[in-house]
């Protein structure tokens, strides 16, 4: 999904990553990424801006992008978990 996107998009995508470490400890900035726990095996989610989401891992110091996409994309990534 990352080659399919626009610059504008992967540029959004970057910053949000490297907004989330940081959100995770700070409710301000975690309600704007919109950050919610998916699935009890460590699966999270984030907004990029209104039409994107990345879905990631989080574990002690380590942050693993698992997947972009729209809101319906990840819905249909999710029922494979």
């Amino acid at each position: 999904m990352l080659r399919a996107l626009s610059e504008t998009h992967l540029l959004a995508v970057f910053d949000a990553l490297l907004a989330l470490p940081r959100a995770m400890g700070d409710a301000h900035v975690h309600a704007g990424l919109g950050i919610r726990k998916l699935h009890a095996s460590g699966i999270w989610e984030a907004r990029v801006g209104l039409g994107l989401r990345i879905v990631f891992t989080l574990e002690a110091e380590l942050l693993t992008l698992v997947r972009v996409g729209s809101h319906d994309e990840i819905r249909r990534f999710l029922r494979q978990v």
